[in-house]
């Protein structure tokens, strides 16, 4: 046990001090003219030095002395046209009435609907109508009216999970986060780097506030129980992905939210995987056990339901690990 709270230690030393030299980062000491595709050769081994790497890497990014106006010029327009995949269905009149928060929150709650209906129901059709026999045991799939119950709650919920992302970009538009519009601002190898981080904290702050919310009774009792209805195998399904009190699902997606203030993000792949927690919500709640080790499948989370405890994390199974 002592080993792993050592190891759990060290981790989060390090990632503190890679955190802390992301927020070194700035307008102030990026600025760069474009250069050659050929610069982009890391120079030999026996010649290299700290210079030269970070040289390597500033040849990545060309769009790396971006004015910050610019930058957010670019993530509010990229934000528009993506209210314009959902917007036109009101005509223009209707739509130009209303602010740009409302048409965002719109279009999240939409997204969120669709994502959360498409992926719910081909779920269900594949394992319980295709592969049922295969994947469960007699009376093991899930009643209709557990589903329905699922659908009802998700639905009370959406519009209230919507907000977040709506918040997230509002926040991103005025400069208060580190997010950037391309990749070329920072560079592919950073792009890469900073991504990690991102997951890595969005990891560990996930695993934490579910422990949390199981934990501390009051949270339970109030917001975390109406998902921990379907107890049973039986009674989970796909659409039990999202069936959450409100207040428990954005805590739970948070993490997504606040990393963005500390650690820099291209912020259309951020929305991509806050997005894609739809879509691994639904495989964690099928039940089936992929037993792709580390990653956090639908078996291990069946467990989670089952017992009350064990198996708090999001995407992976390291903090369990660890702790």
């Amino acid at each position: 046990m002592k080993n792993k709270w050592l190891l759990a230690a060290s981790a989060i030393l390090f990632y503190g001090v890679v955190l802390a030299s992301c927020n070194l980062y700035s307008e102030a000491n990026i600025g760069l003219e474009m250069r050659p595709s050929s610069s982009l050769r890391l120079p030999a081994l026996r010649s290299l030095s700290f210079g030269d790497v970070g040289k390597w890497l500033k040849s990545w990014a060309p769009l790396s002395d971006m004015p910050k106006e610019e930058r957010l010029r670019l993530l509010k327009e990229e934000n528009e046209w993506k209210n314009d995949l959902v917007m036109w269905m009101f005509p223009d009149n209707v739509r130009d009435q209303l602010p740009h928060w409302v048409q965002t929150w719109f279009r999240c709650w939409i997204l969120c609907a669709a994502v959360y209906f498409g992926v719910g129901g081909l779920w269900c059709y594949y394992t319980y109508y295709c592969f049922g026999d295969v994947f469960f045991k007699p009376g093991n799939i899930p009643a209709a009216k557990d589903i329905w119950e699922q659908i009802k709650v998700s639905n009370w919920a959406m519009p209230l999970y919507s907000l977040l992302p709506t918040f997230t970009e509002m926040a991103a538009e005025k400069g208060w986060t580190m997010a950037y519009p391309r990749v070329e601002n920072i560079g592919l190898p950073m792009y890469a780097l900073y991504f990690m981080l991102y997951m890595l904290s969005v990891e560990f702050c996930v695993y934490w506030m579910h422990r949390g919310l199981h934990d501390i009774k009051w949270a339970y009792r109030y917001l975390h129980y109406d998902h921990h209805k379907y107890n049973k195998e039986h009674t989970l399904s796909p659409f039990a992905g999202l069936a959450f009190h409100p207040i428990d699902g954005i805590l739970q997606a948070i993490p997504y939210s606040w990393t963005l203030f500390y650690c820099p993000m291209h912020f259309l792949t951020h929305e991509i995987m806050l997005f894609f927690t739809g879509v691994w919500t639904t495989n964690i709640h099928d039940c089936i056990h992929g037993k792709v080790w580390p990653i956090m499948g639908g078996g291990y989370h069946a467990i989670h339901h089952t017992t009350y405890k064990h198996n708090y994390g999001h995407y992976t199974i390291y903090l369990i690990a660890c702790l």
